[in-house]
């Protein structure tokens, strides 16, 4: 548990360094302030999501309990939907008006490689252990039974996320696509990763299991809500993958001259 704290802190403040040093040093001090505020928004937002997305998940094991054992856990996809609403939120009371998204892009990725390391290194405590597989490369997370590493699965993802945002370059022709990519990447590997978790499957005796509403976690709600806010830049890219795909003759149709 040492190793997971201490790689949690390594990806927060690694992030932190990324999402700075991306700034641009010839830029006005009022700029530079107004990063300062959005990534103010972003940390607050994101410290208030992670833990409220946490408590709703295991909504019916910590009703009772007592106020204090809701301080500990917390979930990166209510980190990221409370960000997005705390920078969203600066942006508003502030009067900024550009995108300011990709960023954020590289330090995410990073720090949550980082911090899915120190998961996939911990035991059940940490909520976020596999359902059971045959497979070879099951995990033993401390109860004898073989189990998805599904922390390893989040690492090889986002590994493969970062590479194709990196690559595109129809992400580069308007601001803020490469943030707007990588939520839609990350929510939808969540949403169907969580159907190797708990409550989907055999969980570890004496850990808690999240609630489940119509066959679906809290944290997999929270990703099609985020999803559905995107939905209108998932239906822009669609529709300019199939203009890019129109047959040669009907995209020269549409460019030639009359005469």
């Amino acid at each position: 548990m040492i190793a997971h704290v201490a790689l949690e802190w390594s990806a927060y403040l690694i992030g932190f360094w990324l999402y700075w040093r991306s700034r641009d040093l010839a830029s006005p001090p009022t700029e530079t302030w107004h990063r300062l505020a959005i990534a103010a928004g972003a940390v607050a937002g994101a410290a208030i999501g992670s833990k409220v997305l946490y408590v709703i998940d295991y909504w019916s094991t910590f009703a009772e309990a007592p106020w204090l054992d809701w301080l500990g856990g917390k979930t990166i996809v209510g980190a990221l939907l409370g960000g997005l609403l705390g920078v969203e939120t600066v942006k508003i009371a502030t009067g900024w008006r550009r995108s300011t998204g990709d960023s954020f892009v590289v330090p995410l990725l990073i720090g949550m490689i980082i911090g899915r390391v120190g998961c996939q290194l911990s035991d059940a405590r940490d909520l976020t252990y596999g359902i059971p597989t045959s497979l070879p490369w099951g995990w033993n997370y401390g109860d004898g039974v073989l189990r998805h590493p599904t922390a390893l699965y989040e690492i090889l993802a986002l590994g493969v996320i970062g590479v194709s945002i990196a690559r595109s370059k129809r992400l580069r022709a308007v601001p803020g696509d490469r943030f707007r990519a990588l939520m839609v990447g990350y929510l939808g590997l969540r949403f169907a990763l969580d159907f190797l978790k708990p409550p989907h499957g055999l969980p570890v005796p004496g850990v808690p299991v999240p609630d489940a509403q119509a066959g679906l976690s809290g944290i997999q709600w929270a990703c099609l809500v985020g999803i559905a806010y995107y939905s209108r830049d998932v239906v822009r890219w669609l529709r300019r993958n199939n203009r890019d795909r129109a047959p040669l003759t009907d995209r020269r149709r549409k460019v030639a001259p009359e005469v």
